[in-house]
C-alpha cells in the first residue's frame, strides 16, 4: 500500500484470480481508517466488479487508488489497455457481464479517462446519498 497523503491511497495489483478479494480487503481497511463503513459495501462491490474486469479482459497488472473528498470517495483502477469496458446485458443464467451494470446502477457518477499507455475506470460514491440509503444519514 502507498498512502500519498491522508485522502489518496494506492494498492498495486497483480493480474492474479485473488486481485478483486484483496482489492476488497484493502478498500475496506480504508474505508473503516477514513470512517466511511456506511458506503464500504457499495464501495467494495463495485471495486470487485472493476478489478475483476481488468484480470478478466486486460489480464495486466493494475493500480487501484481511493481517493477521499469532502462529499465523496472516488475509486479508480489503472490498467495499461486503452480498451474501454462495454456494458453487457446478461440474462439470468450468464455467470458473468454485469459489472458496469452494476456501476451504472450503484454509483454516483463513473466513466473512464484514457490516456497515454492506458486506461483509468473510475466511480464516485456521494456520502450523504450512500449514508441515507444505508441508514446512516
Amino acid at each position: 500500500m502507498v498512502v500519498s497523503d491522508a485522502t489518496i491511497v494506492t494498492l498495486e495489483l497483480e493480474n492474479d484470480v485473488s486481485a478483486a478479494r484483496h482489492a476488497r480487503e484493502f478498500l475496506r481497511d480504508v474505508l473503516r481508517i477514513w470512517c466511511l463503513q456506511g458506503v464500504s459495501d457499495v464501495a467494495e462491490l463495485l471495486t470487485g466488479e472493476l478489478v475483476a474486469n481488468v484480470v478478466r479482459h486486460v489480464g495486466a497488472p493494475m493500480a487501484l487508488r481511493a481517493v477521499r473528498r469532502p462529499s465523496s470517495i472516488r475509486v479508480e483502477v489503472d490498467d495499461p489497455s486503452t480498451a474501454l469496458p462495454v456494458r453487457q446485458d446478461p440474462q439470468p443464467s450468464d455467470d458473468h457481464g454485469r459489472g458496469i451494470v452494476l456501476v451504472e446502477s450503484l454509483a454516483s457518477a463513473w466513466g473512464v479517462a484514457v490516456r497515454n499507455g492506458g486506461k483509468t475506470v473510475w466511480f464516485e460514491l456521494d456520502l450523504e446519498a450512500e449514508g441515507a440509503r444505508s441508514g446512516e444519514g
